[in-house]
């Protein structure tokens, strides 16, 4: 296995990728034990921890088991991982590298954490209560929208989306999160990944550092590289990301993107300290803060925690938020709030790749709101999502014991805990995935070496009824003995 360190691939992810064509084309046994991570990373010339990483990634994904004291082992079936439960088989890198470029083959060993999942299995995370979602009324709402459109939304539209979705969202969100904004502040998106996409072409060079939260969602890490950036890990404690623990050399990045109402995926809250250093850290490094809230709406005790925006003085905070979870995700709008002098510049990048967001789903989206359903909605799944948490938890602490630790956690759809040193959590969810469960490891969404151990799960709760969550808990609590 070559591994090019001059690549703009990083060398973790061309041994993952390595390993998994070599694992995938057959090319070492079923059940064969995998060199130790030491003698790997010898041979290779690599650290440690990044052969230990590569490893706990492919154990995760279903390539690889590990047997305690025993070693690590190609595991007998590939079929049961979480990388391949779907009937499509993805293409390899090495499958298609003959016929794209060097750019593509860069980004394919990237695409994995990015590919959609079917929100299907009972405890993925992310996952809102899609069977709870008035469909008939929405029905009802994008109906007698289709009947008023005119010609002239036949054609292209305003490039930031339409002036009276903007100014509902502007309506909404002033109250509810704190994001005080007119509507030319707000730009419409397909999705919060084009969000991304956007801001790391407007504010970004080449190879610049971006603070991201580790952990983190790995898409965004992914989008982060596939710019050509360089993510740069805020450490995350019970009181979320801390920029005062990074050096002097690390503070130098002028972009950071957060999750500092409901970090993901542990799920703290940013405390107000930590707040006010990374503010100060915009202010001293002239950058912005990209704060994704993506789950906000969702507070299961206590009332909304502000926004970070509500809080900054001096136009260094970015909103980005979806309709994807409040609504349901096939719905693909998404927006940002954006400072002033910085929308111009948005827009008309944001033009080069796709001209506007779906007319429909915006007409659907303005008689949604306008009719009353979508504030009737919130409330609903507020109360919803409060009983789902409670059983979830409850049943948790009552099956497990202290075999878990569940850290508070006020807002959102999923739960993030800690498991005990006697198991690994990237065993625990690919047995878990072998019985259809969608929980993951919490290990995977840590993209930079921490102190302690990192061994937890991350389970979604809010898409799934009482009696599913009791069965899951079953299963989980039936893997952990």
């Amino acid at each position: 296995m070559l591994i090019d360190k001059d690549s703009q691939v990083s060398i973790g992810e061309q041994l993952r990728s390595g390993l998994r064509k070599a694992l995938f084309a057959g090319r070492i046994e079923a059940g064969a034990r995998m060199p130790s991570s030491r003698f790997l990373a010898q041979t290779l010339g690599l650290g440690r921890n990044t052969v230990i990483d590569a490893y706990d990634t492919l154990i995760a994904e279903g390539y690889l088991v590990s047997h305690h004291g025993k070693g690590t082992f190609v595991a007998e079936t590939l079929s049961a991982g979480p990388a391949h439960d779907r009937q499509t088989v993805r293409p390899q890198p090495a499958e298609t590298g003959r016929r794209t470029s060097s750019r593509a083959q860069a980004l394919l060993p990237l695409a994995e954490a990015c590919l959609p999942s079917s929100g299907e299995r009972i405890l993925e995370p992310g996952v809102p209560a899609l069977q709870a979602f008035p469909l008939e009324r929405w029905n009802r709402c994008q109906a007698a929208a289709n009947q008023r459109v005119g010609r002239a939304a036949l054609s292209y539209t305003d490039p930031r989306g339409s002036l009276d979705l903007r100014r509902m969202i502007a309506a909404h969100i002033g109250p509810s999160r704190g994001v005080a904004c007119s509507p030319d502040q707000i730009l419409l998106l397909s999705g919060m990944r084009q969000g991304l996409h956007i801001l790391m072409r407007l504010l970004l060079n080449d190879g610049a550092p971006v603070l991201l939260e580790n952990p983190c969602l790995p898409e965004t890490r992914v989008i982060v590289e596939a710019e050509g950036a360089r993510p740069v890990a805020i450490p995350v404690t019970e009181n979320g990301a801390d920029v005062s623990l990074l050096s002097a050399e690390q503070r130098q990045a002028r972009l950071a993107i957060v999750t500092p109402a409901h970090q993901y995926p542990r799920g703290y809250t940013q405390a107000a300290e930590q707040r006010a250093s990374l503010l100060a850290w915009a202010d001293e490094q002239d950058g912005y803060i990209i704060e994704d809230d993506y789950d906000g709406e969702f507070w299961i005790t206590g009332n909304a925690i502000p926004t970070l925006y509500s809080e900054s003085k001096n136009n260094r905070v970015i909103y980005l938020n979806s309709f994807s979870k409040s609504l349901f995700p096939a719905l693909r709008v998404s927006y940002l709030v954006l400072p002033p002098d910085l929308l111009e510049a948005a827009m008309r990048i944001r033009a080069i790749f796709d001209p506007h967001v779906s007319v429909t789903a915006q007409l659907g989206l303005i008689e949604f709101i306008g009719s009353g359903a979508y504030n009737a909605h919130l409330r609903e799944m507020r109360t919803l999502y409060r009983e789902r948490h409670n059983v979830f938890r409850h049943a948790l602490k009552r099956q497990l014991g202290e075999r878990i630790t569940i850290a508070a956690q006020p807002f959102g759809l999923h739960l993030c805990l800690e498991l005990d040193q006697q198991f690994q959590d990237s065993d625990i969810a690919r047995k878990l995935a072998a019985e259809g469960f969608g929980a993951q490891a919490l290990s995977r969404y840590y993209f930079a070496p921490v102190e302690e151990k990192i061994n937890g799960m991350v389970m979604g709760y809010a898409g799934w009824d009482a009696p599913d969550l009791l069965r899951a808990v079953k299963a989980f609590e039936r893997l952990c003995r």
